[in-house]
């Protein structure tokens, strides 16, 4: 009976509007053209009311987007790679200011950053957790109860981490996997996400191998998850769980980090034997190396938003100017069928890092796009119809 209402009403998510919505357009902001991070955060930093964008290094300050160091910069260079791949806001110290947590190059500490409050100089810095691992990193709210946690590989093991009450000391670490996690959990690996797979209702964790069922205890549980082997997915990027043929069983959405593809694996068979056939939809973007699942032009159905991760393993300068499309993708469902997809085109010069937000970063309660890679450091502003 649970699956059969969640299934019902994630199609109907995709289904209520009957009018298709217009297309938005975006007013494209460039606040850096060098590459600075392949992750970005965005926060009141300094309290004026505006939102300012972050990409580890520095802050950009809201509305002329003057650079402001957090810690000493690494020197510009497209090649090579940066110690920023993915950046996220959080009040880590409860003093209500914004601290930054940055996680970066693949294996190394994640480090939250504390806000000196207006005050000059570079801000104090902290290890927040060891061995960071799979380059998809998320944050997402794994127990559904308001409180989002850090998820990723932690010293071999795909884990979700809590802050303490004392964000001063190590910060909280749980153990998703066992001996079985460590292909997901390497520091190269690709693919994670979370979502119900078996219709319990509870959030489970998703890796292009397989998923970990979340128990009943949820955030109270201690050990390991238990583990179910499935091809769930290619070497991939965020992996999202959503019914979108309608058969009551949700079926997973990914892209591939490297190659060409925006892949749909549906799920079929019974809840104790499930089976799963990966589709590609499409194939018009390649290095997808990050993918958001949000509501872009406001008809109340969730859309992909991705793009490509401009030279992922490397800067080659006889080739800067070749596009790098961000890209959003409308889906259309049908009971029985396999979803189709409809692209819409954000820009050709910006593309999308390691990971990105989309969120209403003006107030003005439409969805906005925020990015940095080797192209730079990127605001797009959806402008109202």
């Amino acid at each position: 009976m649970l699956r059969s209402i969640l299934a019902a009403s994630v199609l109907l998510c995709f289904a209520i509007s009957a009018v298709p919505a217009a297309e938005p357009s975006f007013k494209k902001i460039t606040l850096d053209d060098k590459f600075r991070s392949e992750g970005v955060a965005i926060a009141d930093i300094n309290k004026d009311g505006k939102n300012d964008v972050i990409v580890g290094d520095y802050w950009y300050a809201a509305p002329d987007w003057k650079p402001n160091e957090i810690r000493k910069p690494r020197k510009p260079n497209r090649g090579g790679y940066t110690e920023a791949f993915a950046v996220y806001e959080g009040d880590f110290n409860n003093d209500k200011w914004a601290d930054v947590l940055v996680v970066p190059f693949h294996g190394k500490p994640a480090k939250w950053y504390e806000n000196p409050k207006g005050k000059e100089g570079h801000w104090k810095e902290r290890v927040a957790f060891k061995g960071t691992g799979n380059e998809t990193r998320i944050r997402p709210d794994l127990f559904a109860d308001g409180k989002p946690v850090f998820l990723m590989g932690v010293e071999g093991k795909i884990a979700w981490v809590e802050v303490p009450a004392d964000a001063n000391g190590p910060w909280t670490v749980h153990n998703v996997s066992g001996p079985e996690g460590g292909r997901a959990a390497h520091k190269y690996a690709h693919g994670l996400g979370v979502g119900d797979i078996n219709g319990d209702g509870r959030n489970d964790v998703l890796t292009f191998n397989g998923w970990w069922e979340q128990p009943a205890e949820g955030r109270k549980a201690e050990g390991v998850w238990k583990f179910h082997k499935a091809n769930l997915s290619k070497s991939c990027a965020d992996m999202y769980a959503i019914d979108a043929d309608g058969d009551g069983r949700n079926d997973v959405f990914s892209t591939s980090a490297h190659g060409r593809g925006v892949f749909f694996t549906k799920q079929s068979g019974d809840e104790v034997k499930p089976s799963f056939t990966m589709t590609t939809l499409d194939k018009s973007v390649h290095e997808t190396h990050s993918l958001n699942f949000i509501d872009i032009n406001g008809d109340g159905r969730k859309d992909l938003v991705t793009g490509r991760r401009f030279f992922a393993h490397g800067f080659r300068a006889s080739k800067a100017g070749e596009p790098s499309d961000l890209v959003w993708y409308d889906i259309t469902t049908e009971k029985g069928k396999a979803p189709k997809l409809t692209m819409h085109k954000i820009d050709d010069q910006s593309g999308v890092g390691a990971q990105f937000v989309t969120a209403d970063f003006n107030g003005d309660k439409l969805i906005d796009v925020i990015v940095s890679n080797r192209k730079g450091v990127f605001v797009f502003l959806q402008e109202k119809k």
